[in-house]
């Protein structure tokens, strides 16, 4: 008997996700209200089997230690006579596996790139609570219709340091195929495989046998003949054979991801590769809102395609996993126990968009104080200029050289009464070209991090306006934007058609180091912004846009202190806000 005895109390049960040895998926929703979750359940005749509720409680604590947008979230673990269930976030989406069988054929650069960079962000908040993931393969990435991913499936994560077989053989790291501790680059060579079998069309390394996969990870080359020429040092450094010469910071690697990925496909290849990832995954005709349940056995001397059923087996759900996919599961060990304007331009300048508009939070009922109050809205917006070489003064300078600003947000609750403190957290970074030339024939030139000579111009420029302008006391300020007459994708270009209230804000993290390879100062903080909502006179109840920058367009450009308009150097913002509703009564 595979399926548990006894639904979980208060849920109401919508749909089966799958089945399997482990127990099964249920799309549920609770009695009381609120949005779709996903329980799975321990099967009913593992309930006795220590091993297997052991295994079942390790993946709630793993998931526990992990909150990031790039993660299927666990809402809740409850065990008690009638079983034991884990709560998670239900994701409309389909496994990566299912999106490259059926698209026959790689990605586009940047739709690869782009699912590299979701997933490597999802496994850094889980790196940065110390789990490692040891099972990073496309079945375990879903991607959503609007190209955004989210991992899944903690079944053999472990604490970094501890050891043990397990994991997909067509992704296992060497060190994981000799048993040895996991770490973070354990899972950044998953991830760069994945990506190589993204952008190629192919999976790195070959074998129709468990002796054959083995050998190839551990002594084959890395595969970079069809990697295009600008990612081929990202991919090989990704797949060293020892940990210690990969990137062990998966925040480090996306910084280089996107550094590569800018300069080869310009500003806004992130924005194309979300648009073609999610122009693919629309083809694929079933959209599976949650994959894997754990996994299979690892059997010295069986096939790769096998897949041997344990306690802790896999639910199939119908999708391919491939001649080199079998799951292994050989778990060993201990178990898991400020100002704008004045930051912006010349002297300083954000990198990379993300989430852009994703990551609202599931309407979990568990998680609320009360059935309308409660939520999380995200959102993020990038600004850069089609026409660089005018603001910076130099006439060959390609698109890709532009200064940027990406602002990531985050507003809590997103749904309040009067009287309700509300947090707005703006994660700041940026790229500042500084001393950079361009020869007519197209030669870059980086003069070193002083501004100075003949060939180069200082500038600077901005977003939004300063308190004078606002008829503000205070520069720190939210605009609030009225759903309608504007729209939930829409970028305000006019403060005045916002309210505008004071809040209190305060700055951490502030880093700006100057990059030789970039020649730009890359820059970096977080803004945290903090507003008790007035009453109703003053913010009446309905949705805003909210930001603290009004207008949300670049309004401000200086080259050698005389202000040109931001318009010639084709300035544009893209990207969403974050939404609020404020509640009445």
């Amino acid at each position: 008997m595979t399926s548990r005895e006894h639904p979980l109390p208060g849920f109401v049960e919508l749909a089966e996700l799958g089945a399997g040895a482990q127990g099964e998926v249920v799309l549920a929703r609770h009695e009381s209200g609120g949005g779709p979750v996903a329980i799975k359940y321990l099967a009913a005749d593992l309930l006795h089997d220590t091993t297997a509720r052991n295994t079942f409680r390790d993946e709630a604590e793993m998931l526990k230690r992990v909150t990031d947008p790039h993660v299927a979230r666990l809402l809740d673990y409850l065990e008690s006579p009638w079983g034991a269930a884990i709560i998670l976030e239900a994701v409309a989406g389909r496994p990566l596996r299912k999106v490259l069988d059926e698209h026959e054929g790689p990605l586009t650069p940047e739709a690869a790139l782009a699912t590299l960079k979701g997933s490597l962000l999802g496994l850094a908040a889980a790196h940065s609570v110390g789990v490692v993931h040891r099972d990073y393969k496309p079945a375990n990435v879903l991607v959503q219709d609007d190209g955004q991913s989210k991992l899944i499936d903690f079944g053999v994560a472990v604490l970094t340091g501890q050891g043990g077989q397990a994991g997909t053989p067509a992704y296992m790291s060497p060190e994981q195929w000799a048993g040895e501790p996991a770490t973070p680059a354990t899972d950044l060579y998953a991830a760069t495989c994945v990506f190589v079998e993204c952008v190629t069309g192919e999976k790195p390394f070959g074998g129709t046998t468990l002796a054959e996969l083995k050998t190839a990870h551990a002594e084959g080359s890395a595969p970079l003949e069809k990697v295009p020429e600008p990612l081929r040092s990202l991919v090989q450094r990704g797949l060293a054979k020892r940990p210690s010469e990969r990137v062990w910071n998966a925040y480090e690697f996306v910084s280089q991801l996107e550094a590569a990925a800018v300069r080869t496909y310009g500003p806004d290849w992130e924005r194309r590769g979300i648009l073609a990832l999610g122009a693919v995954a629309a083809t694929v005709a079933t959209a599976v809102p949650l994959a894997m349940l754990g996994g299979a056995l690892f059997a010295p001397g069986a096939s790769a395609g096998a897949a041997v059923s344990t306690a802790a087996g896999h639910a199939s759900m119908g999708f391919a996993q491939g001649a080199t996919s079998a799951d292994v599961l050989a778990k060993t060990g201990a178990s898991a126990s400020k100002g704008f304007l004045s930051k912006v331009g010349g002297a300083k300048g954000a990198a990379a968009i993300g989430a852009v508009g994703t990551g609202a939070a599931v309407a979990a009922w568990l998680f609320w104080p009360g059935p309308t109050v409660g939520g999380t809205s995200r959102a993020g917006v990038h600004a850069h200029f089609t026409k660089p070489g005018v603001l910076l003064g130099q006439a060959n300078l390609p698109v890709a050289e532009t200064p940027y600003i990406d602002l990531k947000y985050s507003l809590a609750p997103a749904r309040a009464k009067t009287g309700t403190e509300v947090h707005l957290e703006e994660s700041f970074h940026a790229r500042t070209p500084a001393a950079i030339h361009y020869t007519p024939t197209g030669e870059r030139q980086c003069l070193g991090e002083k501004v100075g000579g003949s060939k180069t111009h200082w500038y600077q420029w901005g977003i939004g306006l300063g308190k004078d302008q606002i008829d503000l006391k205070t520069s720190d300020y939210l605009a609030f934007y009225r759903i309608p007459p504007f729209k939930r994708g829409e970028i305000p270009q006019k403060a005045g058609d916002a309210i505008t209230l004071p809040v209190i804000s305060d700055t951490t993290g502030e880093q700006q180091p100057y990059v030789p390879a970039e020649c730009a100062t890359m820059s970096q903080w977080t803004t945290k912004y903090r507003i008790v909502l007035p009453e109703h006179k003053l913010l009446p109840p309905g949705k805003y846009l909210v930001t603290p920058h009004a207008p949300m367009k670049v309004t401000t450009a200086i080259r050698d202190d005389v202000a040109i308009p931001p318009e010639s150097a084709g300035a544009r913002i893209d990207g969403t806000l974050p939404v609020i509703e404020v509640l009445g009564g």
